[in-house]
């Protein structure tokens, strides 16, 4: 069947133009939603494995910043198609029960006529503290360890769905900073749970729509979004390369070591060193949105670069206070606070610190800040107040 949209993404956003959510959640929700829908069925050749566009995309924002309406889109979409999407609580053997099923009814046709199985699966959470309530440190574990798509899985655990075969499991998981400082076990960031996710911020709304309401364009649009999504489901076959492509994303790959070196958050170290499979997973998507032709080209590898680059730029806000030195967290609050403010006093930021910080503690906190060259100071001459100023802010 031929598409009604030049472009799946361009149709979204117009779709959601009157909704208060940032762009980008919207963006990489849109994403997800076009990868969940491919699943196993198309892949990338990568020496003695394949890479499936299975994404795991983690979007964080502080409370009320309209982090869920993506999420909830994204999976009404897919359920409309026939894609299985997870409960919104779960656990391990809940996860692995429900894959278990599905590889026992998902089957299609390879282009050489081969039958073929997939555990095909997208978790989709508006609320991370929701999917983690049963038993969060499990959950955690098996969705790190389910993101590489095995061909076989095995748990080797009596009475339970230890095996599975020819996964494709993809996340898109809202949360807030906060929620991720005070629940995520420090083993899950950085090299664990985390690395694995493309980590998408947004603090502030797009717009303010006083009371939303659907045109009928809109809801031609929306029909538009599912045909098309339902046609994107029935795409079957591998990737090739354009060679230009391949230049592009060579010549970025031959860099990672310096990328590495330049940033100095180190809970992004392992995300950065698995960037790479990022890259290729979203060019992927990125292809489909709009062609039906299995080949990488030189516009969704230089934007795929692009996109991860954006992300890499601000998951240091998102990560929050996540770390091991107990001021990790008044660290990050403040820093949040200073940042909004863009000009405030030493008095006032004890004041709104009350209930967190005595006096020289937040004084070490603000020299550590301004010490890392985030924020500047400046003499009041008002005893022992001072100005505080956001990096780049002129006093005024």
């Amino acid at each position: 069947m031929a598409r009604k949209l030049n472009s799946w993404l361009a149709g979204l956003k117009q779709y959601v133009e009157n909704t208060e959510a940032p762009r980008q959640f919207w963006l990489w929700s849109g994403i997800f939603t076009i990868s969940s829908a491919m699943q196993r069925k198309v892949w990338l050749p990568f020496g003695m494995e394949n890479i499936y566009p299975n994404l795991y995309i983690l979007t964080v924002a502080p409370p009320a910043a309209r982090k869920a309406l993506p999420a909830s889109l994204a999976k009404k979409m897919l359920l409309e198609i026939g894609v299985r999407v997870s409960r919104d609580s779960t656990s391990r053997r809940a996860i692995t029960k429900e894959l278990a099923k599905i590889g026992t009814e998902e089957v299609f046709q390879l282009p050489d006529g081969t039958p073929q199985s997939q555990s095909a699966m997208a978790v989709i959470s508006k609320e991370m503290s929701s999917l983690l309530m049963i038993n969060p440190k499990e959950v955690i574990e098996i969705l790190t360890d389910l993101y590489d798509s095995y061909d076989i899985w095995d748990l080797g655990l009596k009475d339970e769905e230890d095996k599975l075969y020819n996964i494709c499991l993809g996340c898109y998981i809202a949360t807030t900073p906060t929620w991720l400082t005070e629940n995520l076990p420090e083993s899950s960031v950085g090299g664990g749970y985390t690395s694995r996710n493309i980590i998408v911020w947004g603090d502030e709304v797009y717009k303010r729509v006083t009371l939303p309401s659907l045109t009928k364009q809109q809801t031609d649009i929306y029909s538009a979004l599912i045909h098309d999504l339902s046609h994107i489901h029935t795409i079957i076959g591998p990737f090739k390369w354009d060679k230009e492509a391949y230049a592009i994303f060579d010549n970025w790959y031959q860099n990672i070591d310096q990328k590495i070196r330049t940033v100095k958050d180190q809970r992004l170290h392992p995300f950065i060193g698995r960037m790479h499979i990022c890259i290729l997973k979203t060019a992927m998507t990125l292809r489909i949105d709009y062609s039906d032709s299995l080949i990488l080209t030189p516009p969704e590898i230089t934007r795929s670069i692009e996109m991860m680059e954006e992300v890499l730029a601000t998951a240091s806000n998102a990560l929050g206070g996540h770390g091991p030195s107990r001021y990790a967290a008044e660290i990050y609050r403040v820093r949040m606070q200073i940042q909004m403010l863009k000009q405030t006093t030493f008095r006032n930021l004890l004041a709104m610190n009350l209930n967190h910080l005595i006096r020289s503690e937040l004084k070490e906190v603000i020299e550590t800040l301004a010490g890392a060259g985030l924020i500047r100071l400046e003499p009041l001459g008002t005893g022992n107040d001072y100005l505080v100023l956001w990096k780049g802010e002129k006093k005024g």
